[in-house]
Parts: structure tokens; C-alpha cells; sequence
């Protein structure tokens, strides 16, 4: 037995496809997410620095390494970089 179809309504219709273009344009507009934050912890400069083209993309871009004390400041416990967004 075949089931009638339903058909919607022209105002809920109508109010669907105002919201799905009002949806398009809200994305479209976005800005993109902030990244800037900090990459993990490497265990020397050099591994630290072979990292950092893996964090590069058209949104993103990393900083340069420095190192990471404890925190007392008194002891270096690896090395990171920042990931900044490219405005």
C-alpha cells in the first residue's frame, strides 16, 4: 500500500529556505578562529625547530622556539613555539 506524501506548507517552505540563506551568509561572513597557542613541549631546540614546518597552513603560521622554564624559573623543561593566525 503506498503512503500519501505530505506536502509542506508554502510558508514553512518559504521560512526554511530563508533560514538556510541566512545560514549561508553568516558563514560566509565568518572570520576565521583565532589559533594563536602554544605548540607541546620538545625536549631540544632541535627537534623544535624540525616541528615547526607542521604547523604551517594558510590560517596559521608558528613563531620561533625559546625555551620553557619551570616554574620557579630556574630550570629550562623543553622548548615550544606560538602558532599565530594569518590575518
Amino acid at each position: 500500500m503506498r503512503m500519501p506524501r505530505r506536502r509542506l506548507g508554502a510558508r514553512v517552505g518559504a521560512a526554511l529556505g530563508a533560514v538556510a540563506v541566512a545560514g549561508g551568509v553568516v558563514l560566509g561572513m565568518a572570520s576565521p578562529a583565532q589559533a594563536n597557542y602554544t605548540s607541546p613541549l620538545y625536549s631540544t631546540m632541535a627537534k623544535c625547530k624540525a616541528a615547526r614546518p607542521h604547523y604551517v597552513s594558510t590560517w596559521t603560521s608558528p613563531g620561533p622556539c625559546y625555551p620553557m622554564y619551570n616554574s620557579a624559573g630556574t630550570k629550562v623543561v623543553g622548548y615550544a613555539f606560538l602558532v599565530y593566525t594569518r590575518y
